[in-house]
């Protein structure tokens, strides 16, 4: 999803926060979703196998196993090879779902972090702007630097807290767009000393 990159009267984003406490006023700046380069590989180690299998099933054990009638040979193979592409699509819909399961919602007031940690299993923490501390991006390597991926990391104050999402897309541009919106929140802040003070982020574990 687009990023916002002002707080203008264009239209919210519309985007599912599962720790939404949203104020008056506050605004969805984006949501970090993981690029695909990490699950791509998976996608393509499931298909490859089926195509081989697709290959022995129908092509090489009709002529492998000559003592038997090549309409039983095939419909033998044909049987396996559905029970492996269920199999198969299965595992994918597990991977994808866990993947894709994770993001980060960014917005003028705080991160919300998407563990996906299982199919049925996630957790969500949230860290308030007024508590980032620092924001860092990560791409090494030249696959990240040529497919515009790595690690963003969000830390407080406290050593162990600390939020980290890997394979985000474009991480120096999201990490620009949350340094934006910190100075921003504490501009506000500073402009109206009496609003309420931030809380520390949390993590809940929840089902999925």
């Amino acid at each position: 999803m687009n990023p916002q990159d002002s707080y203008g009267p264009s239209a919210p984003l519309a985007v599912n926060n599962p720790l939404s406490t949203m104020r008056p006023g506050e605004q969805i700046i984006c949501e970090i979703k993981r690029h695909p380069i990490g699950i791509i590989g998976m996608y393509g180690a499931v298909g490859l196998l089926l195509f081989i299998m697709a290959v022995v099933a129908f092509i090489i054990a009709p002529n492998v196993f000559t003592s038997y009638s090549s309409g039983q040979v095939m419909m033998a193979g044909g049987l396996i090879f559905v029970v492996a592409a269920i199999i198969g699509i299965g595992f994918l819909f597990i991977v994808h779902t866990i993947y894709w399961g994770n993001s980060w919602i960014v917005t003028s007031d705080s991160i919300t972090q998407i563990k996906r940690i299982g199919l049925f299993d996630k957790q969500t923490s949230q860290l308030s702007l007024g508590n980032l501390e620092d924001i860092t991006a990560e791409q090494n390597g030249v696959l990240a630097q040529m497919l515009h991926f790595g690690v963003i990391s969000a830390e407080t104050a406290a050593a162990t807290d600390k939020f980290t999402f890997i394979y985000c897309p474009n991480p120096t541009y999201y990490a620009q767009q949350i340094l934006a919106a910190r100075e921003r929140f504490e501009q506000e802040h500073h402009q109206n000393p009496e609003m309420p003070a931030p809380t520390p982020g949390t993590g809940l574990p929840e089902p999925g």
